[in-house]
């Protein structure tokens, strides 16, 4: 059975992506699919350890983190095949530093990373069984997700969409609800967006392709601004947003690498009165319960949007998805900034593995 270069590496993670300071609550959502550990014989998770990670077995599932971060020591409740250890309390650090980070860059009001490129090619086998109980765990040092690098159209066998597309607000690119594989559905299902040529090609945007995309992990130190508000901003005239320089296809003959995508899968719990605001360019989409709330399509410069949480309709006490999917398609300028009071329950789902 092959393994994704994603599961093994950032397995060593979870020894870096928290931090004890007011700034993301990562409470204790368990992962979908029950696919926590790499136990066999059905199991989810096998034995405990400094980050609660499972360990070996005999029939395999995908690697994944516990979120059971809150005591002072190692407390191992391995029992076999099938329950889930505990974890400790870790010192943290920004940025994580195993496995290496690089274009470590502060922002305007925190800062970014780019961690290990993901390998999309390997099996990572089946998923486990029972996933065991989990301890809330601390803050996020860290919230993670993907960035996705891509040619520009205007180089040999670049990608159409990313440079050379039309320069115009296109509001129309993408269906108001999540798609069942989690990514945005292309809305128009025979034709083309004004600025976008054609579902096809958009289906590349947040997808690994070999040859058309490199994949890596994309980490957000968010940081309470001024108003005690956690905030990443890299938005000028201050600063600017590209953690994919010289990475992947490289700047191709620019001062930065543009064309890329940002993707990021977490979860909140409810409280009452959050928002959340994203201000940036180019494309932006926002989803929250599989609903699309913020829908800043096209190439465009800096937009800004905020969502009022209550407006939504949801639940008081319930834990609710949130995807946020961005694009930058061309040369100049790179803006992306988040800033919420949303409590998160988790610092990020990579490839099915939530941290």
């Amino acid at each position: 059975m092959k393994s994704t270069m994603v599961g093994n590496t950032l397995a060593g993670l979870a020894t870096c992506l928290f931090i004890s300071v007011s700034l993301m609550d990562c409470g204790p959502e368990l992962p979908v699919g029950s696919t926590v550990g790499s136990g066999g014989n059905g199991a989810g998770a096998g034995s405990g350890g400094n980050s609660g990670a499972g360990s070996g077995g005999n029939g395999g599932g995908q690697t994944g983190i516990i979120h059971n971060l809150g005591g002072s020591t190692v407390i191992d409740t391995n029992t076999g095949d099938d329950d889930a250890g505990t974890g400790q309390s870790l010192a943290a650090v920004w940025p994580p530093p195993s496995p290496p980070f690089v274009n470590v860059t502060d922002a305007a009001t925190g800062a970014y990373a780019l961690g290990p490129p993901i390998d999309s090619s390997g099996d990572a086998g089946a998923a486990g069984g029972s996933i065991g109980t989990s301890t809330p765990a601390t803050q996020c040092a860290a919230l993670l997700g993907v960035a996705r690098d891509f040619k520009m159209g205007n180089r040999s066998g670049g990608h159409p969409d990313f440079e050379t597309a039309q320069v115009a607000d296109d509001p129309g690119i993408v269906a108001s609800t999540l798609g069942p594989d989690g990514k945005p559905a292309y809305a128009n299902a025979t034709g083309n967006s004004p600025s976008t040529h054609g579902k096809a090609y958009f289906d590349q945007w947040y997808n690994d392709v070999p040859g058309v995309n490199m994949s890596y992990i994309l980490a957000l130190h968010l940081v309470n601004d001024a108003n005690g508000v956690p905030t990443f901003a890299a938005t000028l005239p201050n600063s600017s947003f590209f953690p994919l320089d010289n990475q992947g296809f490289g700047n191709e003959g620019q001062n930065h690498n543009f064309a890329f995508t940002t993707e990021i899968h977490t979860a909140f719990s409810y409280k009452g009165g959050e928002q959340f605001t994203f201000s940036g360019d180019d494309d932006l989409f926002v989803f929250i319960n599989n609903q699309r709330v913020i829908n800043k399509g096209g190439r465009h410069a800096q937009e800004s949007q905020t969502v009022l949480i209550d407006s939504l309709g949801l639940t008081l006490g319930n834990v609710y998805d949130i995807a946020v999917f961005h694009a930058e398609r061309h040369t100049n300028q790179s803006n992306f900034e988040i800033q919420t009071t949303l409590s998160f329950v988790n610092c990020g789902k990579v490839n099915n593995i939530i941290y």
